[in-house]
């Protein structure tokens, strides 16, 4: 297209010069064949040019994508009733000797009640049968168990025998000094092992 310009424009001049003013240009075949050639091709460019105009792309939403599965909250129980400690009145005799079972080892009461300890430089043994009624130096302890339940009123076996190892002063059996029996035995045997000699005791019957 510069080409054609050029070409026009001495032409032009070579016009003007010879005339001296200007006048309307006359142009040539061959400028009008120029002309008509310039304007057919900015209408073709104008039809090929490429429009701005965006065409959307359309995005599609993954359909397998995964999703949150909220977690459950774990219920909290509250109990409904407050656990309490059950509070037994403390009591001078072990609990069997109320119901009336004897809940000690009879065959560690044997041995303790053969055992000399030196606390008291004797046995149960040095002081009392076990094979017969008879009195030794205190009474004799064959079927102690069926006496004892008839010595206090109000007073099991079990409750009477334990006092008068604890507590030999509480009755005092008839034709027999006071202090005979050692009262330290309390704090020479545990309440366990008066426990098992009560139990040993309960086996002498015959």
């Amino acid at each position: 297209m510069k080409s054609i310009y050029r070409l026009a424009l001495p032409l032009f001049g070579l016009l003007l010069g010879a005339c001296g003013t200007v006048a309307t240009p006359v142009w040539s075949e061959q400028a009008q064949g120029t002309q008509s050639a310039l304007v057919a091709t900015a209408n073709h460019l104008t039809e090929i040019a490429p429009t701005a105009t965006a065409t959307p792309v359309p995005t599609e939403t993954p359909t397998g994508a995964p999703t949150a599965t909220p977690i459950p909250a774990t219920p909290t129980e509250v109990p409904t009733e407050v656990p309490t400690a059950t509070v037994e009145p403390p009591t001078a005799v072990p609990q069997q000797a109320t119901s009336g079972e004897v809940t000690g080892d009879p065959e560690k009461g044997k041995e303790y009640f053969n055992m000399v300890r030196p606390e008291v430089d004797f046995a149960c043994a040095t002081c009392h049968h076990y094979d017969t009624e008879a009195q030794l130096i205190g009474p004799g302890l064959l079927n102690v168990s069926v006496r004892a339940a008839s010595r206090v009123p109000g007073e099991s076996a079990y409750e009477y025998i334990h006092t008068s190892i604890v507590n030999p002063g509480a009755f005092v059996v008839p034709g027999y000094p006071d202090g005979l029996m050692p009262k330290t035995y309390k704090d020479v045997w545990t309440e366990e092992q008066i426990n098992d000699i009560i139990a040993y005791l309960f086996t002498l019957k015959g």
